[in-house]
Parts: C-alpha cells; sequence; structure tokens
C-alpha cells in the first residue's frame, strides 16, 4: 500500500545534533528535505574505487578462509586492488604490442643489435631489412645486392648490404630496433609480471565480503554528513533545524525516537513547489507485485498502490497467453529446482523466484481448466476434458444451436449431412470429424472452443478496464459511463457481426433482448461519461469525446491474449502432428523436443511482454497517474544475508 507522507520541521539543540543523525540513520524512516539528496547522487572517489574493486573480485572465486596479509584497512586494499588492475591492463597491452612485433621481425631470426652496429661500423656498410608482396616475384628482377631471407604469409623479406642506405621500387624498409631474443625475452618478463599481478588479484578477492561491508559503511558515513549538511542553524549557531518527510505511520516512533534527547519536531504544511515521494509498504505476494511495477514506473503519492492488481492479472493474462498445463509444468519444475539449489536467496531474488512460482502453478491451472497438455488434441467426450470450461461452454454453445436450428446449425448439417440426425451436444460434436484413426479432429468443437477461447479474452479486458475505471471513480465520475458503454458494446455489437456469444448460449439473454439493452446502454454510457466530465471539469468534458476511440482501441487490445495463445497451440500441435511423423522414432523425438523448446521459449517471451503491457498500457491509462519518486530515508544500509 501507499503510505500517506507528513512534513515535519525538526529542530533541537546543536549539542544533539550528531546523536540525532545517528539515531535517525538507525531508524530508517526519515527522508530529510535539503540539497543533501542532490549530493548523494555524486559518489566520492572513494566509492567508485570500492565499486571497481568489487568489480574486479566478482571475477574470481571466494575463499574466504585465505584472506590476504599485510592490509592496513578496507579502503587501502580497495585502492590497491584498483592500481593493480590498472597495471596489469597496461601490461596486457604490452604484451599484445610485443606479440605483435616479434610475429612482424621472427622471419629475420636471432641477432644481436649490438653486434650488427658494430660491424657496420668496422666494415663501413649499412644492414637495411626490407619486405614486399611475393607476387611482385614474377614481375619484378631482384637486385644483386638483395638477400632474400624467406616468406611469411604473402611477404617475401630481404636483407640488403651497401655502401648508403638505399630505396628499392615496391618494397618497404622495416625498422628493427629490438631483435628476436630480445623481445622474447621482454615478453616473458612482461608475462611473469601478468601472472603475479593475477595470482595478487585472485588473493585479495578473497576479501570480497569485506570489500561489500567497507563500501557500506562509507556510504553510510557518506550519507550521514550529508544530511547534517543540510540542516540550518539559529540563535548564534546554538539551535538546528530540518525538515523531513516522515510516514504517517511512523509518527509515533518520530517522538519516541526524540524523547530523550534536546530536539523536537512539529507537522508543517506541505507547499505546492514540495516534491512529495512515494512511500510504498507492501509484504508478501504484494510486494512481489510491487517489484513488477517498478519494472514500468514509480506511482506518485496520489495514486493507489496496484502492486497486487498488477500481480494477479499479470499471472492470469501469462497463464492465458501461454495456455498450456504441460509447459506449466516445466516452468514449475525449474523453479523448484532452483529454490532446492538456492535455499538462502533473500530480498530480490527470493521474491523473484516467488513470482516464478506464481506465474508457473497459474499457468498450470489454466491449462488443467482448458485440457491443454503440450498441444495435444483430445476428442469432446475425453475424460480430461471434463474439468475444461471451454469443453463445458462448447457443448452449451452446441445445445443452444440445436434446440434452435438457426443457421450455424442449418450450415454444420450442410456441411456434415450426419449432424442432422443427433439432438445430443455431445454426439453433435463427436459425430463432426475429420481424418484417419491416427490422427481424427473435430472441426466444429475446435470453432467452438477458438471462438470461446477468442470471446474469453475480450471478457478480459472488458472486466480488467472496467476495474481500471471503477478504482479511480471518485476522481472521474465519467468512468462509470465508460463501464455502461464497455458492457453495452459487447452486447449490441455482436448483432453486426451475427455472432453467439456467452450471455446467449447460456441462456441469459436471449439476441433480441441483448442487442436492445446494448444499444441503450452504450447511448447512454456516452451520454454520462460527458454529462460527469462537464459536472467535474466543465469545458474540458469535450475532450471525453475523443475517449470513445481510445477505449474501444484499449478493449481489443486484450484480443492478443487469444492470438497469442492460439498462435502458441498451432505452433506446438504441428510439431506434434506434422512435422514429427514425416521423420520416424528418433526424428520425431528430435523435432518435438526442439519444436517445443522453440516455442516455449518464444511464448515465454510474448507472455511476459504482452502480459505486462496489458497492465502498464491498457490497464494503467485509467488509474495510474505514475511518474512518482521513492521514498529515500537516511537508513543504514546493509549486506543482504
Amino acid at each position: 500500500m501507499i503510505v500517506e507522507l507528513h512534513k515535519v520541521l525538526i529542530f533541537g539543540a546543536k549539542t544533539d545534533l550528531d546523536l540525532f543523525f545517528t539515531l535517525a540513520q538507525r531508524a530508517g524512516f526519515l527522508e530529510f528535505i535539503g540539497p543533501s539528496r542532490k549530493k548523494a547522487l555524486e559518489l566520492s572517489q572513494v566509492a567508485k574505487t570500492f565499486i571497481s574493486a568489487i568489480k574486479i573480485a566478482k571475477h574470481y572465486p571466494v575463499h574466504p578462509s585465505e584472506l590476504p596479509a599485510h592490509i592496513e584497512s578496507v579502503e587501502e586494499l580497495a585502492h590497491k586492488m584498483v592500481a593493480m588492475k590498472s597495471e596489469q591492463e597496461a601490461l596486457l597491452e604490452s604484451e599484445r604490442l610485443l606479440t605483435a612485433e616479434i610475429a612482424r621481425v621472427s622471419v629475420f631470426g636471432d641477432f644481436s643489435k649490438l653486434q650488427l652496429n658494430a660491424f657496420e661500423m668496422e666494415a663501413k656498410r649499412v644492414f637495411q631489412f626490407f619486405c614486399r608482396k611475393s607476387y611482385l616475384s614474377s614481375q619484378m628482377p631482384l637486385p644483386e645486392e638483395l638477400i632474400y631471407i624467406g616468406t611469411d604469409y604473402d611477404l617475401d623479406y630481404f636483407v640488403a648490404v651497401n655502401k648508403e642506405k638505399m630505396q628499392y621500387p615496391k618494397m618497404i624498409e622495416m625498422q628493427i630496433e629490438h631483435p628476436l631474443g630480445e623481445l622474447r625475452e621482454k615478453l616473458q618478463k612482461v608475462r611473469e609480471e601478468i601472472a603475479k599481478l593475477e595470482a595478487d588479484l585472485r588473493m585479495f578477492s578473497n576479501a570480497f565480503h569485506h570489500l561489500q561491508e567497507g563500501f557500506l559503511k562509507h556510504l553510510n558515513a557518506y550519507s550521514l554528513n550529508l544530511a547534517k549538511q543540510s540542516t540550518e542553524s539559529a540563535l548564534g549557531d546554538s539551535l538546528f533545524f530540518i525538515e523531513a518527510w516522515v510516514p504517517s505511520n511512523h509518527i509515533e516512533s518520530l517522538f519516541g525516537l526524540l524523547s530523550g534527547l534536546n530536539v523536537d519536531a512539529i507537522r508543517v504544511a506541505i507547499e505546492k513547489k514540495d516534491e512529495i515521494p512515494t512511500y510504498m509498504e507492501n509484504v508478501g505476494i504484494s510486494k512481489v507485485g510491487e517489484d513488477v511495477l517498478h519494472i514500468f514506473d514509480v506511482p506518485s503519492h496520489k495514486d493507489k498502490d496496484p502492486s497486487t492488481w498488477v500481480l494477479v492479472f499479470f499471472a492470469l493474462f501469462f497463464a492465458m497467453i501461454i495456455g498450456d498445463a504441460g509447459y506449466g509444468a516445466i516452468f514449475l519444475s525449474i523453479m523448484l529446482f532452483l529454490k532446492w539449489k538456492f535455499p538462502h536467496l533473500r530480498g530480490v531474488k527470493k521474491r523473484f523466484l516467488k513470482l516464478g512460482m506464481i506465474l508457473s502453478i497459474s499457468t498450470i491451472a489454466w491449462g488443467f481448466f482448458t485440457a491443454s497438455y503440450f498441444g495435444m488434441d483430445f476428442a469432446p467426450n475425453n475424460p480430461l476434458q471434463k474439468p475444461s470450461i471451454i469443453a463445458y461452454l462448447a457443448k452449451k454453445k452446441a445445445a443452444y444451436h440445436l434446440s434452435l436450428k438457426d443457421e450455424v446449425y442449418q450450415g454444420y448439417v450442410q456441411k456434415y449431412p450426419v449432424l442432422a440426425s443427433q439432438d445430443n451436444p455431445e454426439t453433435f460434436l463427436m459425430q463432426s470429424k475429420k481424418g484417419a484413426e491416427n490422427r481424427v479432429t473435430y472441426p466444429v468443437f475446435e470453432e467452438f472452443f477458438n471462438n470461446i477461447l477468442m470471446e474469453f479474452s475480450f471478457l478480459m479486458g472488458i472486466i480488467h478496464i472496467a476495474l481500471s475505471f471503477f478504482r479511480y471513480l471518485r476522481r472521474n465520475f465519467a468512468g462509470l459511463g465508460w463501464v455502461v458503454f464497455i458492457v453495452g458494446g459487447y452486447l449490441y455489437f455482436p448483432s453486426i457481426v451475427h455472432a453467439t456469444v456467452l450471455v446467449n448460449f447460456m441462456g441469459w439473454l436471449s439476441k433480441p433482448v441483448a442487442y436492445s439493452i446494448g444499444f441503450y446502454m452504450v447511448l447512454g454510457g456516452l451520454s454520462f461519461a460527458f454529462l460527469a466530465a462537464f459536472w467535474q471539469r466543465k469545458w474540458g468534458a469535450f475532450s471525453e469525446i475523443f475517449h470513445v476511440t481510445q477505449v474501444f482501441a484499449d478493449v481489443l487490445s486484450y484480443l492478443r491474449l487469444y492470438a497469442l495463445a492460439l498462435g502458441g497451440m498451432v505452433m506446438a500441435r504441428t510439431f506434434n502432428d506434422t512435422l514429427g511423423m514425416e521423420m520416424g522414432v528418433i526424428g520425431t523425438i528430435i523435432v518435438i523436443f526442439i519444436g517445443h523448446a522453440l516455442n516455449i521459449n518464444m511464448s515465454l517471451i510474448g507472455a511476459v511482454v504482452h502480459g505486462l503491457r496489458l497492465n502498464f498500457l491498457e490497464w494503467f491509462h485509467y488509474s495510474f497517474e505514475g511518474g512518482g519518486r521513492l521514498f529515500n530515508p537516511l537508513a543504514l544500509k546493509k549486506l543482504e544475508k
């Protein structure tokens, strides 16, 4: 839930300032108002050094029993690790350059540069090294004074001995400052230094947890000093005062904290220019929902906390898009394995695992109630169809058309003449079949199944958006009119496309009655929305008219639940029945395994993206202001255990 914040002025004797802030940091429910919050965004150089050292240590396994010796402080250790890493990177660059240079001069072999210089002085000759493209050997004659040394890749290498320096066409002179042997010695020394630094870094990284604790200790001290700097003085520097935000449920705790100090607090008025933070206090699944919510935005302090709503509907949409109990069982198995593998998870990681469990169980439940298991087809009378809500409604729909003998019934009878003699809904669905014994399909049942699943997605949009309007009805009375408009549209618009919907075949409303009620609800809802908006916003109500297309489009957007679920089912059935059958036993196993793995990945992406999108875009249009900033009190930062 979102807890209301009060603005308080805290004042007291300067002698108690340090003790007050120390106690406030331990309590952790006061966000002080002042320049300290902006300064806190700028990390100190020590903090940056700690962060760099922690990043370095993360690359090595941690053995707490092998802590480094001769380190006076954790801060010194962090500085030393950063310096060593910088030195190691410089040596790695030297290694790269030396390796490249060795590759460049290795064709000339090893020689002494000193002996070569002495020979040049004594013989009054000049040694030069050249190279050229190998294909030029057949096109240009080689001068007599050039000595061919060898070929490497597509280059020929030569040595020239002349009285003075010479230049040759199509040749590049090579400068060799250090011969091969000297380069190899340098490379060996560099590699030894790199190895030593690597061993030292590996040893220092065993103090990983000490680095984390040192970093948090520094941050706590830094935050405390910043908060103190935000205070102002009065009465000749004998008093201090500072403003702060405090949650309404911590007011008593504040005065309890001040009871033993020469410090007091009074509540002050919130000004228009004040940026009021948002204080969210959730536990259990609501905290999981809060984590999901923060992917999108932070609520405004005026918002109602949507955390639980987002979690519930995200789980439902996720389950509808995956739509398969078999896939849900795989997800649940992975979550249970992770729970067993990492039993001591805390904080966000533990809540993420809990979210995975919720999504997995939701998917299994939806797949169970829709009789969907790894994309397999089941006959209408199969025992697995008994708990299926969709199968039950399909039989109800068949009974409806059988009783009326309407156009839908006549169309099916014309396509499947055997249905003319059927008067039982189940046999009606069973007799409309195609295919051989090893691959039998029931087209009428599948069509009813898909139509009902599509209507479920549409109804989910109506319910979800209606709830969004109801949540903020006090702020926007026009929302009631839009809810009436949406429901009226559901009842009336089937008359345009000649569809039979749930309220018809369940016997709740006949088509003529539903069409008539729906028409008047559409007109009445629009009228009420405009009048209510005019009453609240006066001439701003004319903008409400443009919500017609917005509301209509938002409700239709929920059809993506049906489209994504159908896409996953079609892919699963394709891998089960089409590809696998043509490849034999081994081919079938491989194709089904790879196919379902691919389908699971694609469905998972769609379920996460679109399950969140329907909450964050369509639903938030009508019941979420957002743009808030999380309450950030002065508090001791601690390592997660």
